[in-house]
Protein backbone atom coordinates (compact mmCIF):
# COMPACT_ATOMS: atom_id res chain seq x y z
CA UNK A 1 0.00 0.00 0.00
CA UNK A 2 1.21 3.50 -0.74
CA UNK A 3 2.33 5.23 2.45
CA UNK A 4 1.02 8.72 3.17
CA UNK A 5 3.76 10.99 4.49
CA UNK A 6 2.71 13.86 6.71
CA UNK A 7 3.98 16.13 9.46
CA UNK A 8 7.45 17.32 10.31
CA UNK A 9 9.06 14.18 8.92
CA UNK A 10 7.70 15.01 5.47
CA UNK A 11 8.98 18.57 5.78
CA UNK A 12 12.38 17.24 6.73
CA UNK A 13 12.49 15.04 3.64
CA UNK A 14 11.57 18.00 1.46
CA UNK A 15 13.80 20.64 3.01
CA UNK A 16 16.18 18.97 5.44
CA UNK A 17 19.09 18.33 3.13
CA UNK A 18 21.50 19.21 5.94
CA UNK A 19 20.76 15.80 7.44
CA UNK A 20 21.73 14.12 4.19
CA UNK A 21 24.92 16.15 3.90
CA UNK A 22 26.23 15.40 7.37
CA UNK A 23 29.59 13.67 7.55
CA UNK A 24 29.26 10.06 8.66
CA UNK A 25 31.18 10.46 11.92
CA UNK A 26 30.82 8.18 14.95
CA UNK A 27 29.38 5.32 12.88
CA UNK A 28 28.89 1.88 14.41
CA UNK A 29 26.45 -1.00 14.51
CA UNK A 30 23.10 -0.17 16.11
CA UNK A 31 23.64 -3.35 18.19
CA UNK A 32 26.73 -1.85 19.88
CA UNK A 33 25.45 -1.27 23.42
CA UNK A 34 28.60 0.36 24.78
CA UNK A 35 28.95 2.79 21.89
CA UNK A 36 25.29 3.77 22.09
CA UNK A 37 25.65 4.28 25.82
CA UNK A 38 28.59 6.64 25.41
CA UNK A 39 27.26 8.59 22.44
CA UNK A 40 27.23 11.81 24.47
CA UNK A 41 30.20 10.81 26.60
CA UNK A 42 30.60 14.15 28.37
CA UNK A 43 27.55 14.33 30.67
CA UNK A 44 27.81 11.30 32.94
CA UNK A 45 24.98 12.53 35.20
CA UNK A 46 22.55 12.11 32.29
CA UNK A 47 22.87 8.31 32.44
CA UNK A 48 21.42 6.15 35.23
CA UNK A 49 22.08 2.41 35.28
CA UNK A 50 18.86 0.83 36.58
CA UNK A 51 19.87 -2.80 36.01
CA UNK A 52 22.97 -4.81 35.14
CA UNK A 53 22.24 -4.45 31.43
CA UNK A 54 19.86 -1.48 31.48
CA UNK A 55 20.65 2.24 31.24
CA UNK A 56 18.28 5.21 31.43
CA UNK A 57 19.01 8.50 29.66
CA UNK A 58 17.65 11.72 31.21
CA UNK A 59 16.95 14.00 28.28
CA UNK A 60 16.39 17.16 30.30
CA UNK A 61 20.17 17.21 30.76
CA UNK A 62 20.39 18.04 27.05
CA UNK A 63 17.53 20.54 26.82
CA UNK A 64 14.78 17.99 26.12
CA UNK A 65 12.35 16.18 28.38
CA UNK A 66 11.52 12.64 29.44
CA UNK A 67 13.64 9.50 29.29
CA UNK A 68 14.76 6.67 27.05
CA UNK A 69 15.95 3.29 28.31
CA UNK A 70 18.25 0.84 26.58
CA UNK A 71 18.40 -2.83 27.59
CA UNK A 72 20.74 -5.49 26.23
CA UNK A 73 19.44 -9.06 26.25
CA UNK A 74 21.23 -12.29 25.45
CA UNK A 75 21.03 -13.88 21.98
CA UNK A 76 21.61 -10.59 20.18
CA UNK A 77 18.71 -8.32 21.18
CA UNK A 78 18.82 -4.61 21.97
CA UNK A 79 15.64 -2.88 23.19
CA UNK A 80 14.95 0.84 23.48
CA UNK A 81 11.92 1.99 25.48
CA UNK A 82 11.44 5.62 24.49
CA UNK A 83 9.32 8.32 26.16
CA UNK A 84 10.91 11.67 25.45
CA UNK A 85 11.01 14.93 23.47
CA UNK A 86 14.25 16.13 21.89
CA UNK A 87 14.78 19.89 21.57
CA UNK A 88 16.15 19.79 18.00
CA UNK A 89 16.43 17.48 15.03
CA UNK A 90 18.99 14.73 15.68
CA UNK A 91 20.64 12.44 13.13
CA UNK A 92 22.66 9.26 13.74
CA UNK A 93 24.47 7.03 11.27
CA UNK A 94 24.87 3.25 11.51
CA UNK A 95 26.65 0.48 9.65
CA UNK A 96 26.37 -3.24 10.37
CA UNK A 97 28.20 -6.32 9.13
CA UNK A 98 25.27 -8.63 9.98
CA UNK A 99 21.61 -8.73 8.94
CA UNK A 100 19.26 -7.24 11.54
CA UNK A 101 15.52 -7.35 12.08
CA UNK A 102 13.93 -4.27 13.60
CA UNK A 103 10.57 -4.27 15.37
CA UNK A 104 9.26 -0.77 16.00
CA UNK A 105 5.99 -0.12 17.87
CA UNK A 106 5.18 3.55 18.36
CA UNK A 107 2.43 5.41 20.15
CA UNK A 108 3.92 8.77 19.16
CA UNK A 109 6.82 9.43 16.81
CA UNK A 110 8.25 11.60 14.06
CA UNK A 111 11.25 9.72 12.73
CA UNK A 112 12.81 9.00 9.33
CA UNK A 113 14.91 5.92 8.53
CA UNK A 114 17.08 6.49 5.45
CA UNK A 115 18.72 3.56 3.66
CA UNK A 116 20.94 3.73 0.60
CA UNK A 117 19.17 3.41 -2.73
CA UNK A 118 15.58 2.92 -1.52
CA UNK A 119 12.81 5.30 -0.40
CA UNK A 120 13.00 6.46 3.19
CA UNK A 121 10.71 4.91 5.81
CA UNK A 122 8.61 7.49 7.63
CA UNK A 123 7.39 6.77 11.16
CA UNK A 124 4.81 9.36 12.21
CA UNK A 125 1.70 7.38 13.14
CA UNK A 126 0.76 4.91 15.88
CA UNK A 127 1.78 1.59 14.30
CA UNK A 128 3.92 -1.51 14.60
CA UNK A 129 6.48 -2.26 11.89
CA UNK A 130 8.92 -5.05 11.06
CA UNK A 131 11.89 -3.91 8.96
CA UNK A 132 15.12 -5.45 7.69
CA UNK A 133 18.61 -3.93 7.80
CA UNK A 134 20.82 -6.18 5.63
CA UNK A 135 24.52 -6.65 6.29
CA UNK A 136 26.63 -3.89 4.80
CA UNK A 137 23.70 -1.47 4.52
CA UNK A 138 24.19 2.08 5.81
CA UNK A 139 21.34 3.47 7.88
CA UNK A 140 20.72 7.11 8.87
CA UNK A 141 18.07 7.91 11.48
CA UNK A 142 16.53 11.39 11.71
CA UNK A 143 14.55 12.15 14.90
CA UNK A 144 12.45 15.32 14.68
CA UNK A 145 12.87 17.73 17.56
CA UNK A 146 9.88 19.03 19.52
CA UNK A 147 7.78 15.91 18.88
CA UNK A 148 7.09 13.26 21.44
CA UNK A 149 8.78 9.91 20.74
CA UNK A 150 7.08 7.11 22.63
CA UNK A 151 7.28 3.36 22.10
CA UNK A 152 9.49 0.28 21.66
CA UNK A 153 12.37 -0.12 19.20
CA UNK A 154 13.89 -3.61 19.27
CA UNK A 155 16.78 -4.91 17.17
CA UNK A 156 17.40 -8.65 16.67
CA UNK A 157 20.23 -10.46 14.97
CA UNK A 158 18.53 -12.17 12.05
CA UNK A 159 20.65 -15.29 12.57
CA UNK A 160 19.23 -15.90 16.07
CA UNK A 161 15.74 -14.42 15.73
CA UNK A 162 13.74 -17.63 15.27
CA UNK A 163 15.72 -19.65 17.79
CA UNK A 164 15.28 -17.02 20.48
CA UNK A 165 11.53 -17.71 20.49
CA UNK A 166 11.81 -21.47 20.03
CA UNK A 167 10.59 -21.24 16.43
CA UNK A 168 11.65 -22.93 13.20
CA UNK A 169 11.53 -21.18 9.81
CA UNK A 170 8.20 -22.78 8.87
CA UNK A 171 6.61 -21.08 11.89
CA UNK A 172 7.48 -17.62 10.57
CA UNK A 173 5.58 -15.42 8.11
CA UNK A 174 6.97 -15.75 4.60
CA UNK A 175 8.31 -12.18 4.65
CA UNK A 176 10.48 -12.97 7.68
CA UNK A 177 11.61 -16.29 6.21
CA UNK A 178 12.87 -14.42 3.17
CA UNK A 179 14.91 -12.10 5.38
CA UNK A 180 16.44 -15.00 7.28
CA UNK A 181 17.44 -16.73 4.04
CA UNK A 182 18.92 -13.56 2.61
CA UNK A 183 16.33 -13.15 -0.15
CA UNK A 184 14.22 -10.44 1.51
CA UNK A 185 14.23 -6.79 0.51
CA UNK A 186 15.82 -4.02 2.55
CA UNK A 187 13.46 -1.76 4.47
CA UNK A 188 9.90 -2.31 5.55
CA UNK A 189 8.74 -5.93 5.82
CA UNK A 190 5.25 -5.36 7.22
CA UNK A 191 3.37 -2.60 9.01
CA UNK A 192 0.08 -2.54 10.93
CA UNK A 193 -1.84 0.13 12.83
CA UNK A 194 -1.86 -0.29 16.60
CA UNK A 195 -5.05 -1.82 17.89
CA UNK A 196 -6.19 -1.31 21.48
CA UNK A 197 -4.40 -4.48 22.66
CA UNK A 198 -0.99 -3.33 21.49
CA UNK A 199 -1.56 0.30 22.49
CA UNK A 200 -2.46 -0.79 26.02
CA UNK A 201 0.51 -3.18 26.16
CA UNK A 202 2.92 -0.40 25.21
CA UNK A 203 1.35 2.22 27.46
CA UNK A 204 1.27 -0.09 30.48
CA UNK A 205 4.90 -1.06 29.96
CA UNK A 206 6.12 2.50 29.50
CA UNK A 207 4.30 3.53 32.69
CA UNK A 208 5.54 0.53 34.70
CA UNK A 209 6.40 0.99 38.37
CA UNK A 210 8.83 -1.91 38.36
CA UNK A 211 12.51 -1.11 38.59
CA UNK A 212 15.84 -2.83 38.54
CA UNK A 213 16.07 -6.37 37.24
CA UNK A 214 12.28 -6.85 37.52
CA UNK A 215 11.86 -4.03 35.02
CA UNK A 216 14.12 -5.91 32.62
CA UNK A 217 12.12 -9.12 33.18
CA UNK A 218 8.92 -7.25 32.31
CA UNK A 219 10.47 -5.71 29.21
CA UNK A 220 11.55 -9.16 27.99
CA UNK A 221 8.05 -10.58 28.45
CA UNK A 222 6.29 -7.66 26.81
CA UNK A 223 8.69 -7.72 23.87
CA UNK A 224 7.97 -11.42 23.31
CA UNK A 225 4.23 -10.70 23.46
CA UNK A 226 4.62 -7.88 20.96
CA UNK A 227 6.54 -10.15 18.57
CA UNK A 228 3.80 -12.79 18.85
CA UNK A 229 1.00 -10.29 18.16
CA UNK A 230 2.85 -8.87 15.16
CA UNK A 231 3.72 -12.20 13.54
CA UNK A 232 0.15 -13.41 14.11
CA UNK A 233 -1.11 -10.34 12.25
CA UNK A 234 1.34 -11.02 9.41
CA UNK A 235 0.27 -14.66 9.14
CA UNK A 236 -3.38 -13.61 8.97
CA UNK A 237 -2.97 -10.96 6.26
CA UNK A 238 -2.66 -12.26 2.67
CA UNK A 239 -0.40 -10.33 0.35
CA UNK A 240 -1.59 -8.78 -2.87
CA UNK A 241 -0.38 -11.69 -4.96
CA UNK A 242 -1.77 -14.32 -2.60
CA UNK A 243 -2.90 -17.73 -3.78
CA UNK A 244 -6.57 -16.74 -3.95
CA UNK A 245 -5.87 -14.32 -6.78
CA UNK A 246 -5.07 -16.24 -9.92
CA UNK A 247 -6.05 -13.65 -12.48
CA UNK A 248 -4.03 -10.55 -13.28
CA UNK A 249 -7.33 -8.71 -13.79
CA UNK A 250 -8.40 -9.52 -10.21
CA UNK A 251 -5.20 -7.98 -8.88
CA UNK A 252 -5.72 -4.91 -11.06
CA UNK A 253 -9.31 -4.50 -9.80
CA UNK A 254 -8.24 -4.74 -6.16
CA UNK A 255 -5.42 -2.25 -6.67
CA UNK A 256 -7.67 0.19 -8.52
CA UNK A 257 -10.18 0.09 -5.67
CA UNK A 258 -7.43 0.57 -3.11
CA UNK A 259 -6.02 3.57 -4.98
CA UNK A 260 -9.44 5.19 -4.94
CA UNK A 261 -10.13 4.45 -1.27
CA UNK A 262 -6.72 5.75 -0.24
CA UNK A 263 -7.86 9.15 -1.46
CA UNK A 264 -11.51 8.97 -0.36
CA UNK A 265 -11.55 6.84 2.80
CA UNK A 266 -12.96 9.71 4.89
CA UNK A 267 -16.10 9.79 2.72
CA UNK A 268 -15.87 6.65 0.58
CA UNK A 269 -18.03 6.25 -2.53
CA UNK A 270 -20.85 3.73 -2.60
CA UNK A 271 -19.17 0.41 -3.28
CA UNK A 272 -21.59 -0.23 -6.13
CA UNK A 273 -20.47 3.03 -7.75
CA UNK A 274 -16.82 2.19 -7.12
CA UNK A 275 -17.26 -1.23 -8.71
CA UNK A 276 -18.84 0.35 -11.77
CA UNK A 277 -16.01 2.89 -12.01
CA UNK A 278 -13.32 0.18 -12.02
CA UNK A 279 -15.25 -2.03 -14.44
CA UNK A 280 -16.80 -4.85 -12.43
CA UNK A 281 -19.75 -5.62 -10.17
CA UNK A 282 -19.98 -5.00 -6.43
CA UNK A 283 -19.82 -8.63 -5.30
CA UNK A 284 -16.81 -9.34 -7.48
CA UNK A 285 -14.97 -6.25 -6.20
CA UNK A 286 -15.68 -7.08 -2.57
CA UNK A 287 -14.35 -10.60 -3.05
CA UNK A 288 -11.10 -9.68 -4.82
CA UNK A 289 -10.39 -6.80 -2.39
CA UNK A 290 -10.75 -9.10 0.62
CA UNK A 291 -8.60 -11.77 -1.02
CA UNK A 292 -5.93 -9.21 -1.89
CA UNK A 293 -5.61 -7.28 1.35
CA UNK A 294 -7.18 -9.46 4.04
CA UNK A 295 -9.79 -6.84 5.00
CA UNK A 296 -13.05 -5.67 3.48
CA UNK A 297 -13.29 -2.27 1.85
CA UNK A 298 -15.42 -1.06 4.78
CA UNK A 299 -12.84 -2.33 7.29
CA UNK A 300 -10.04 -0.64 5.35
CA UNK A 301 -11.83 2.73 5.37
CA UNK A 302 -12.66 2.40 9.07
CA UNK A 303 -9.07 1.56 9.98
CA UNK A 304 -7.74 4.55 8.03
CA UNK A 305 -10.27 6.90 9.62
CA UNK A 306 -9.51 5.64 13.13
CA UNK A 307 -5.76 5.85 12.56
CA UNK A 308 -6.12 9.45 11.42
CA UNK A 309 -8.42 10.21 14.37
CA UNK A 310 -5.81 8.86 16.79
CA UNK A 311 -3.17 11.08 15.22
CA UNK A 312 -5.38 14.17 15.43
CA UNK A 313 -6.28 13.44 19.05
CA UNK A 314 -2.61 13.11 19.95
CA UNK A 315 -1.80 16.45 18.32
CA UNK A 316 -4.43 18.06 20.59
CA UNK A 317 -5.16 20.97 18.24
CA UNK A 318 -8.81 20.07 17.53
CA UNK A 319 -11.87 19.34 19.62
CA UNK A 320 -13.28 15.82 19.48
CA UNK A 321 -16.20 17.13 17.41
CA UNK A 322 -13.73 18.65 14.95
CA UNK A 323 -11.76 15.40 14.79
CA UNK A 324 -14.98 13.53 14.02
CA UNK A 325 -15.77 15.93 11.19
CA UNK A 326 -12.20 15.84 9.87
CA UNK A 327 -12.30 12.05 9.45
CA UNK A 328 -15.69 12.06 7.75
CA UNK A 329 -18.35 11.69 10.45
CA UNK A 330 -21.37 14.01 10.30
CA UNK A 331 -22.47 13.11 13.83
CA UNK A 332 -20.13 12.98 16.79
CA UNK A 333 -22.16 10.15 18.33
CA UNK A 334 -21.43 7.91 15.32
CA UNK A 335 -17.74 8.76 15.58
CA UNK A 336 -17.76 8.05 19.32
CA UNK A 337 -19.28 4.60 18.84
CA UNK A 338 -16.88 3.72 16.01
CA UNK A 339 -13.82 4.95 17.93
CA UNK A 340 -14.68 3.02 21.10
CA UNK A 341 -15.40 -0.13 19.11
CA UNK A 342 -12.11 0.11 17.22
CA UNK A 343 -9.71 1.39 19.90
CA UNK A 344 -11.32 0.03 23.06
CA UNK A 345 -11.74 3.38 24.83
CA UNK A 346 -13.52 6.67 24.21
CA UNK A 347 -11.84 9.47 22.26
CA UNK A 348 -11.57 11.61 25.41
CA UNK A 349 -10.07 8.70 27.37
CA UNK A 350 -7.58 8.12 24.58
CA UNK A 351 -6.59 11.79 24.52
CA UNK A 352 -6.25 11.94 28.32
CA UNK A 353 -4.28 8.70 28.48
CA UNK A 354 -1.84 9.56 25.73
CA UNK A 355 -0.17 12.93 26.12
CA UNK A 356 -0.18 15.10 22.99
CA UNK A 357 2.85 15.57 20.77
CA UNK A 358 3.28 19.19 21.79
CA UNK A 359 3.00 18.59 25.54
CA UNK A 360 6.39 18.76 27.17
CA UNK A 361 7.08 15.99 29.66
CA UNK A 362 8.05 16.54 33.28
CA UNK A 363 11.77 16.41 33.86
CA UNK A 364 12.99 13.12 35.24
CA UNK A 365 13.19 13.14 39.03
CA UNK A 366 16.35 11.08 39.36
CA UNK A 367 18.60 14.11 38.91
CA UNK A 368 18.59 17.42 40.77
CA UNK A 369 20.12 19.34 37.92
CA UNK A 370 18.01 21.61 35.73
CA UNK A 371 17.76 21.66 31.95
CA UNK A 372 20.93 22.42 30.14
CA UNK A 373 20.90 25.79 28.41
CA UNK A 374 21.52 25.74 24.71
CA UNK A 375 21.48 22.70 22.50
CA UNK A 376 24.42 20.65 21.30
CA UNK A 377 24.69 19.65 17.64
CA UNK A 378 22.31 17.20 16.00
CA UNK A 379 24.72 14.26 16.01
CA UNK A 380 25.13 14.40 19.80
CA UNK A 381 21.81 13.31 21.24
CA UNK A 382 21.78 10.16 23.41
CA UNK A 383 18.63 8.57 22.00
CA UNK A 384 19.70 5.37 20.24
CA UNK A 385 17.66 4.66 17.11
Amino acid sequence: MTRTVTGQAEQHLRNGESGRQQVKTDVWSPMDFEQELHRMGTVESAFKRFARHGVRTLHHMFGGTGTSEMVRFEDGVLLNVVNCVLPLMATWHYDTDEALIMLRASLCCDVVFRFEGIPAIIFNRPEVTFACVPAGQHLAVDVVGGSRQQGFIALFRASTFAGRFGLVPDDLPSELRQVLTGTGAVGRIASFPLDHRLANLLADTIDTRLDGEMRVVQYAGRLTELVAFTMDAMLGTPSLNGGALHLRRDIALAQAALNRLQQEYRRPPLFSDLAQDVGTNQNKLKAVFKDAFGVTMAEYCLERRMREAQQLLLEASLTIAQVAERVGYEHQSSFAAAFRGHVGMSASEYRNHRAPFNQMLKAATESTGGPTKGSPGGDHRPLPL
